[in-house]
């Protein structure tokens, strides 16, 4: 892979929607041409999130993937902070104005201009161009196939404790054991809270257990416990007994929703967030400080994703998305770029 500024693109293979929704279909590509800020990387590996199973279903061509994880072949011109050779991971955020409001104040992941994964070259290849401000280099102790996982679920699950200041006294609880709760329930309690497991899957309780839940409540029977807690995180992707979990909150405490609805409005009892004067919240990825932070804060804890891996290739593609779609992964399934594929 040869790209000077100036000289024309070099080829690289993604691995694309195809006519069917699920699979997928191998293609050569031009490389686009590196800008002054951009960095040319080698795809190592890419884990895959529900939002790739999306995007990849939308459409034929699409090429999903955002948290994948590679070294810097080439930078231009104006890059100062990678240097060729670096393991970084690219997530969610491709790119953003960095003049706004929101840009400035370090809320990037609200600009309106925002670029993400989608508007270009996705991690579902063996190579990617993007915009260096948005690269993050890797920990030496964090290995590529742990370190995808936290380009996106991990920097997500932190950014919400960090955004919305949860203390170590906090008692949390986390709706859903898949790829971000899972995460959600590690640094929680690598937080210093007391964490609480909320799952329809009774199955997975004593993984809730093994990653640090302090207590585990199983949606289908009857909920007894008289834990209230400070924060929910809701890491469901779906329509949720609301109700249920607004009465699990203490007074002045937060749900936060991290999961895709697939419907626009969602049913909260009036009367307890009123009198006990509850917050319902949104969190969505993380800006550029908080990502950084959360690499810091995984290598110093010890925090890593459970994976399942697979080749990245037209059935390991399909493979991937298929366990996610329908809650098999345990509990991130990355793919590794094939050795014949390797740049």
């Amino acid at each position: 892979m040869t790209l000077p500024t100036d000289a024309p693109a070099s080829t690289y293979t993604v691995f694309a929607s195809g006519p069917e929704g699920g699979f997928f279909v191998e293609k050569t590509l031009e490389l686009p041409t590196l800008g002054r800020n951009d960095v040319a990387i080698s795809i190592i590996c890419c884990s895959v999130c529900y939002t790739d199973t999306m995007i990849a279903t939308q459409a034929e061509g699409q090429i999903a993937g955002h948290e994948c994880i590679g070294r810097v072949d080439f930078k231009g011109e104006d890059v100062t902070n990678i240097e060729i050779g670096d393991i970084v991971g690219l997530g969610y955020i491709r790119s953003t104005c960095l003049q706004c409001s929101f840009c400035l104040s370090g809320q990037e992941h609200m600009c309106p201009k925002i670029k993400t994964f989608v508007d270009g070259i996705g991690g579902f290849a063996n190579a990617s161009i993007w915009d260096s401000r948005f690269v993050y280099k890797i920990p030496e102790s964090i290995e590529p196939r742990h370190a995808g996982p936290l380009t996106c679920a991990g920097a997500s699950v932190f950014g919400a404790l960090y955004g919305y200041n949860v203390s170590p006294t906090s008692t949390v609880g986390v709706v859903g054991l898949g790829g971000l709760g899972h995460l959600a329930i590690k640094f929680s309690k690598a937080w210093g809270c007391k964490v609480v497991a909320i799952s329809s899957t009774r199955e997975k309780e004593q993984d809730a257990y093994a990653f640090g839940a302090h207590e585990f409540i199983y949606t289908k029977d009857p909920i007894t416990t008289s834990t209230k807690m400070d924060y929910i995180i809701n890491t469901v992707a779906g329509d949720l007994p609301w109700g249920v979990f607004v009465n699990l909150l203490e007074s002045n405490g937060t749900l936060i929703n991290m999961g895709v609805c697939p419907k626009d409005t969602m049913e909260i009892p009036y009367i307890p967030v009123l009198f006990k004067q509850l917050r319902v919240v949104g969190s969505l990825v993380a800006p550029r400080h908080v990502v950084k932070k959360m690499f810091d804060f995984a290598a110093l804890h010890n925090i890593r994703p459970e994976i399942e891996e697979l080749e990245m290739s037209t059935k390991g593609c399909r493979e991937a998305c298929r366990r996610v779609i329908e809650q098999r992964a345990r509990y991130r399934v990355v793919l590794n770029v094939p050795e014949r594929l390797a740049l």
